[in-house]
């Protein structure tokens, strides 16, 4: 019994004697496992289900431990940094800085481009508060900016086998992500359309080779099913709050690239 809370204790002590930081979403947590692997203790504030979640108190708590809480300055999380600021003197760091956003679209990190500049805003802090281990980080920061470039290129190459470069969409998520490949999405609303709607839907897409839906996995099944059967559109379902963005664009990209 003795050895169980000495070991208890002991993981403890690990745990809090690790640098800390709280992040917005998901993806920069990826981020600072990549970057520190395991010398950091790392808590989001949002996961996967960040449209329809909000966070408890006790959560929030639990951020309010790190010095530093890192910002992706989306909507949402406005009410919660007044919370944290409200219990305690942590730093918030906008790590969005520096990249220009299209028409106030918060959601960046889907382009390649933009998150390579993510991620070296996120080094930036990750070394601030951690310099003993700075070069092991900057050996697995250059590892990292490697993975994205070649993600970056082989994205594109995988477009560029696509019939058609047209899209419909509900959601601005993708923005980025088809301002960066030159994709054209078209939005439509959740909704579901009546009869000169479902009419003109399905002229347009014909007339504009549209064949795919991109829609968020949190959308509505019963609009998601409606819009698929009445706009003769393949559905095609991404979250872009996923911890995994390497793999999740990589899914996305080959689901969207399908003959």
């Amino acid at each position: 019994m003795k050895k169980v809370i000495i070991l208890f204790f002991l993981s403890i002590s690990i745990l809090y004697a690790k640098p800390r930081l709280s992040v917005s979403i998901l993806p920069l947590e990826y981020i600072i496992e990549k970057i520190t692997v395991n010398k950091f203790y790392y808590i989001s504030l949002f996961q996967e289900n960040y449209i329809t979640e909000y966070p408890s108190k006790k959560r929030v708590r639990k951020l309010s431990y790190s010095p530093v809480f890192l910002s992706m300055n989306l909507p949402k999380e406005k009410d919660y940094i007044n919370d944290l600021k409200a219990i305690s003197n942590i730093k918030v760091v906008d790590v969005t800085k520096g990249i220009n956003r299209i028409d106030n679209n918060p959601y960046i990190w889907t382009d390649p481009i933009n998150f390579r500049k993510i991620v070296l805003n996120v080094y930036d802090e990750i070394v601030k508060l951690d310099k003993a281990h700075k070069s092991y980080y900057e050996k697995n920061l250059t590892k990292l900016l490697r993975d994205i470039d070649e993600i970056f290129l082989a994205v594109k190459m995988q477009l560029n086998t696509m019939k058609t470069y047209n899209f419909y969409a509900f959601d601005e998520y993708w923005d980025y992500y088809a301002n960066r490949y030159r994709l054209n999405i078209y939005k439509k609303k959740k909704q579901k359309l009546n009869a000169k709607q479902i009419y003109n839907t399905i002229l347009f897409a014909r007339e504009n080779d549209i064949y795919r839906t991109i829609v968020d996995t949190h959308d509505s099944s019963d609009i998601i099913s409606f819009f698929a059967q009445n706009s003769e559109t393949e559905i095609i379902k991404n979250n872009i709050f996923k911890k995994n963005w390497q793999a999740n664009i990589f899914i996305f990209t080959q689901k969207i690239a399908e003959d």
